[in-house]
């Protein structure tokens, strides 16, 4: 469940996405599921959590149950923090969803989802 509550705040920072919907129902419209969301983080954090960031780096995942996929790029680095960029397709739709997240490393060196 938490890293559910971690794939609602990714949704929270759709671009543009958020006008008057619910943060239930534009979940919804993805067509993703929590699965999906636990392995964009799980391929985003391969690009941030070992080593150096480097811009430009990019994973693919995809979800043999769901049938999603995406690709992960590490859009920038600015001191302690990242920000990611993701294009995840759910299984059955044609048009992908673009998510922009940024993350930032705390003083205990835990990579913390930022608004």
């Amino acid at each position: 469940m938490k890293k559910f509550l971690s794939a609602c705040a990714i949704m929270a920072v759709v671009s543009g996405a958020a006008d008057a919907k619910s943060l239930s129902r534009i979940l919804a419209e993805t067509g993703l599921n929590s699965e999906d969301f636990d392995l964009m983080g799980q391929y985003a954090a391969g690009l941030y959590d070992r080593g150096t960031p480097k811009v430009g780096a990019v994973a693919q995942w995809s979800n043999n149950n769901s049938g999603a996929a995406g690709t992960v790029t590490l859009d920038a680095v600015n001191g302690n923090c990242v920000s990611i960029r993701h294009e995840a397709t759910a299984g059955g739709k044609d048009k992908p969803v673009l998510i922009h997240t940024r993350r930032c490393k705390n003083a205990d060196g835990i990579w913390v989802l930022q608004p």
